[in-house]
């Protein structure tokens, strides 16, 4: 069972080496490291002598490219079996190949995506990147998707990078018709239209390592937001899940309400919000204790509908941003 890790870096390489370290202690090594180096220096000697001992070979292209375009640069280099996708702040479990293949090789189960959904750690021991870590691994910041639960199994509309079947993904590719997209849920999309199946097991075992700064996470959950419009205007497709059609009716449901009786009342959708994300976090996360979490997990909240909106108001402009690496 040849498999091959794909994937991208900027100029973020020493998250990058941490990926890396985690790829090459893998109980099952892959037969190629496939990456796209999109920033300014060339560390093409220093990952030969970390995986020389490995024999893995490397496939490395160096170029400034958009994210997607250099996913698939870099699955098109690929001539294994199956291909597993990184990300530089991914750090894998030494389990995390050898469980994929097997649920790729389940006959039974007939899955051409798997992956597993990513535990958020602390880039750091400093109490702000802690707290950053708790809002990106608090489900309900994000209205509570199975992509983001931590014990599921089963089916899924997104999973975070993926672990395809190649010669599918070889044929579906991921979509370059705009810089910023959110390519993992379209990817997904486009192979459950085509009748294939993605699935998440909570035996898949991977972290991500969260920033530090919540400036920049508040630019990431913009990003998020613009990337869902514009996999939207892409895709052709308001609810690639359940979970959109239920957040827009509740949405659309309350501001009615709110507006019914007064239209200045939709000023107070930012403490219904607030006060939704409180509920959650003494429903589900009692003995964490940290109450401000919800507060800047609603600040990120309206970080990404501003993104949303940007997106829709800019429709029309022509000069798009031509790379999606979040810093």
């Amino acid at each position: 069972m040849s498999y091959s890790f794909f994937g991208t870096c900027a100029d973020d390489h020493d998250q990058f080496f941490g990926c890396l370290k985690t790829i090459i202690k893998q109980t099952v090594l892959p037969k190629e490291i496939i990456i796209v180096n999109s920033g300014e220096k060339c560390i093409k000697e220093k990952i030969l002598r970390m995986i020389f001992s490995k024999k893995i070979k490397l496939i490395y292209i160096f170029g400034r490219y958009s994210r997607v375009k250099s996913l698939n640069i870099a699955i098109d280099k690929s001539t294994s079996k199956y291909s597993f996708r990184f990300d530089t702040r991914t750090r894998f479990s030494k389990s995390y190949a050898e469980n994929s293949l097997k649920l790729l090789e389940d006959k039974f189960l007939n899955a051409s995506v798997v992956g597993g959904v990513p535990l958020i750690i602390s880039n750091s021991k400093k109490p702000i990147a802690k707290l950053i870590a708790e809002i990106m691994k608090s489900s309900y910041v994000f209205f509570f998707p199975n992509h983001r639960n931590i014990n599921y199994d089963g089916f899924s509309s997104s999973i975070y990078l993926g672990c395809f079947k190649t010669y599918l993904l070889q044929k579906i590719r991921f979509n370059e018709k705009q810089a910023l997209i959110s390519e993992d849920s379209l990817i997904i999309n486009d192979f459950i239209k085509r009748g294939f199946k993605a699935y998440i097991s909570s035996q898949i075992k991977v972290s991500y390592i969260s920033r530090n700064s919540l400036l920049n996470v508040f630019k990431l959950f913009n990003s998020y937001g613009f990337c869902r419009a514009n996999t939207i205007l892409i895709s052709k497709k308001i609810f690639i899940s359940k979970r959109h059609f239920l957040v827009l009716i509740s949405i659309l449901i309350i501001s009615f309400l709110l507006i019914k009786v007064s239209s200045l009342n939709i000023l107070l959708f930012p403490i219904i919000l607030l006060i939704f994300n409180y509920i959650c976090e003494i429903s589900f996360y009692k003995s964490r204790k940290n109450f401000w979490v919800p507060f800047y997990s609603t600040l990120c909240q309206f970080s990404w509908i501003l993104g949303f909106l940007w997106c829709l108001l800019t429709i029309l402009k022509r000069n798009k941003k031509l790379s999606n690496f979040i810093s």
